[in-house]
């Protein structure tokens, strides 16, 4: 037969509270009261169960689908890791923002602008020639490949 745990003072935050003027109070402590006699009383001395005792406890898939989270954490976990391991670098250095001094002038900045724009536009272009060069070279090689199977035909 199980005993039933003495009654043992409750802590302020639910204490005394039949005896308050607020109705909220009043209905929270009965309502309180109901569930500590459903449940037999209330200790806050109980010996807690154990972890696996809980794990037993629990229906399969609330099991199944903690199992899944916790392998979906390590799966993330161990790919941030093993990408470490890549060899994929991070440059040397990166500029987030520039600063310059007080005089600085908007026609400094201006001309530092065009001096990058044309800068860009020479890179752009010397890519283009080159694009048109290696272009040039694949058509004349079709064009020797070609010859060269008609002669051999």
């Amino acid at each position: 037969m199980l005993k039933k745990p003495k009654a043992v003072k409750m802590p302020q935050p639910f204490a005394d509270q039949h005896a308050s003027e607020d109705d909220d109070a009043r209905r929270r402590a009965v309502l309180m009261k109901r569930e500590l006699d459903e449940a037999e009383g209330f200790s806050w001395n109980m010996p807690q169960q154990g972890l696996i005792a809980r794990w037993r406890e629990q229906p399969l898939y609330k099991t199944v689908f903690g199992v899944g989270a916790l392998a979906m954490g390590a799966l993330i976990v161990g790919s941030f890791l093993i990408a470490m391991d890549s060899g994929i670098e991070v440059p040397d250095r990166i500029v987030y923002f520039e600063s310059w001094s007080g005089q600085r002038t908007s026609e400094d900045a201006i001309s530092e602008r065009e001096a990058a724009m044309d800068k860009l536009r020479a890179q752009v272009e010397a890519n283009r020639r080159a694009y048109e060069a290696q272009q040039a070279r694949q058509k004349a090689l079709e064009a020797e490949r070609a010859a060269a199977q008609q002669a051999s035909s």
